[in-house]
């Protein structure tokens, strides 16, 4: 059963939470337990952008560019300058200066602090920044984001397809790609950006005026491509374009339907999962990885490292996490989830973007809504 987005309550969508809080859980799976079959089942990553790309349109709304930018910008460095404290004296001890490898070059320090390009590591410390390129690609769809809105409330089709084209056509060599941390942010982009915009379409409803059952074949035939793709480019849907092509294809469908998931509130402790899960979401993805390598020092076996580095990823999150709560002006808790009576004012911008989760009202975005499942088939030109 599904809620009407127009009468729903003023609370937290559930189901956009609990969407989050599976992401979250499927990439330390992934990570842990080394599946290959999980990104097929759940690609993690192209959920989690279109879930941030929902939030930063409601921000954009509500708050204008300058608020939407510092808010989530804040939100989002505190749990990295803390994993930084940690990272980079022990990466110093270890011998970054004088590792043959990945020398320390002192000047790219700074994206520990402001990540507009991957932070450094030593050879030694790599587990310390492997997953950072995720923050750094959301801050750069944070900061572009005032144009991407722009683009998207004037011409939303056009806008939706142009990253995911742009990306096959950097991949068959029709468009030259770029190189290093230039490089790094265009086909972060290009690879996202759809799945990002296709939040903004949640939020403006434009979703909504699209018979489902044109979105799932939309959904199909994005499924499809990604898998021919792979097939005839000889590689697996690990690959960025497949993966972005499957990706997609869940995504259409999961910024399209509102469940209330109000169950979630009726199992015990289920609710109180997800509500952690989301107020650390920072902190565990940044954290977990460091903790199952240092797992992998003194235990072995995938078994024994999974069950000794979730131990260190909750008493490393439990330790750090509560920067997560400072930063969005929340009392800073050891284990947060616990009811409150009322939000932070300055987590106003996530608790409004999620309330009721209804599409904004009078959205700009042109005529072009009935054509957007076929449009959305056209990403696969080139794919061929």
């Amino acid at each position: 059963m599904s809620q009407d987005p127009r009468t729903s309550p003023q609370r937290r969508s559930r189901y956009l939470d609990a969407l989050r809080a599976v992401a979250i859980v499927r990439v330390y799976l992934l990570h842990s337990l080394w599946l290959a079959w999980l990104p097929v089942v759940f690609p993690s990553m192209p959920i989690m952008f279109a879930l941030a790309g929902y939030l930063t349109a409601v921000s954009l709304e509500r708050g204008g560019s300058v608020k939407t930018i510092t808010s989530r910008v804040r939100r989002l460095l505190p749990p990295l300058w803390l994993l930084a404290a940690v990272a980079l004296p022990l990466m110093l001890l270890h011998g970054w200066i004088t590792d043959p490898e990945r020398p320390l070059q002192w000047t790219e320090l700074v994206n520990w602090v402001l990540p507009l390009a991957n932070p450094p590591s030593s050879t030694w410390g790599g587990p310390f920044a492997m997953a950072l390129w995720y923050l750094r690609a959301y801050l750069w769809f944070v900061l572009i984001s005032p144009v991407l809105w722009w683009a998207f409330r004037r011409w939303p089709v056009p806008a939706l397809l142009l990253p995911a084209t742009a990306a096959v056509l950097i991949s068959i060599g029709t468009l030259p790609p770029t190189t290093g941390h230039i490089g790094d942010v265009c086909w972060s982009v290009a690879i996202y950006g759809s799945a990002w915009m296709l939040g903004f379409a949640r939020h403006t409803g434009l979703l909504e005026r699209v018979a489902i059952g044109w979105l799932a074949a939309g959904s199909a035939v994005l499924a499809v491509t990604g898998l021919v793709w792979a097939d005839t480019h000889g590689v697996t849907l690990v690959d960025p374009v497949a993966e972005m092509f499957w990706g997609l294809a869940f995504v259409l469908i999961a910024m399209r339907i509102r469940p209330s998931f109000a169950w979630l509130d009726r199992v015990p402790g289920a609710a109180r999962v997800v509500d952690v899960l989301n107020a650390r979401a920072v902190s565990i993805y940044v954290w977990h990885l460091p903790a199952l390598y240092f797992a992998g020092f003194l235990v072995a076996g995938i078994g024994p490292i999974f069950a000794v580095g979730t131990v260190f990823t909750v008493l490393a999150v439990a330790a750090t996490g509560w920067v997560e709560d400072l930063a969005a002006r929340r009392r800073p808790v050891l284990i947060p989830g616990a009811p409150a009576p009322l939000p932070a004012p300055a987590a106003a911008a996530d608790a409004a973007a999620a309330a009721g989760d209804r599409p904004m009202v009078g959205a700009r975005v042109g005529s072009a809504a009935p054509a957007i499942a076929a449009a959305l088939s056209a990403t696969t030109v080139g794919a061929r």
